[in-house]
């Protein structure tokens, strides 16, 4: 299914479209690329060892019903996988409102600072938004000003409480170090 057609580059075509099981080991490679790997603006090496996702867990992903899974791939006959984004959309909350979890939201360092990540993000909002969710949520990693000053300059807002790491305590570099929760309103209260 293509969602969408972007440029990238000097005449390089992209797709967007959703995520399949034959994707999981490519996108495992691009996620570690982004998370853990040298060069580019995402990475969190300096923060966080260790394995960032593996295609087990990217197939489980795909299994559930809840996930939507949209991946960036460059036109042509190898077809790269070049960014990933996904939304878990959450259980109706106690007041009524429906939200969905962003993550798993990646740009190969070769091509960041293009407006993919921009693009993956819009896209996936206007799926979420479609679909009933009134609200995308994140957590982003503390000491990460770059990355919050970016979903800030998205349309996300801190909402106050950080949460503990979501991974492997042992992977960290920084002791103590949390996630910031922030969210961005798809449609009005």
């Amino acid at each position: 299914m293509m969602m969408s057609s972007l440029e990238a580059g000097q005449h390089t075509g992209l797709q967007l479209r959703a995520a399949h099981d034959d994707d999981a080991d490519a996108l495992a490679m691009l996620v570690q690329a982004a998370y853990r790997g040298e060069g580019g603006w995402t990475t969190e090496a300096h923060l966080v060892a260790g394995q960032r996702t593996d295609a087990e867990e990217v197939r489980e992903m795909l299994a559930d019903p809840s996930v939507t899974l949209l991946v960036a791939e460059l036109d042509g006959p190898d077809g790269e996988v070049v960014g990933c984004c996904y939304t878990r959309r959450e259980p109706t909350d106690a007041d009524g409102v429906d939200r969905a979890e962003l993550g798993l939201f990646a740009v190969h360092p070769s091509v960041q600072s293009r407006g993919l990540g921009a693009r993956l993000l819009e896209a996936q909002a206007e799926h979420q938004r479609r679909a009933g969710v009134e609200v995308l949520m994140i957590q982003v990693l503390q000491s990460r000003p770059e990355l919050h000053s970016w979903y800030e300059r998205h349309g996300f807002v801190r909402t106050g409480p950080s949460v503990p790491f979501a991974g492997e305590v042992d992977q960290l570099k920084v002791a103590g170090l949390g996630m910031d929760v922030m969210e961005r309103r798809l449609s009005a209260p």
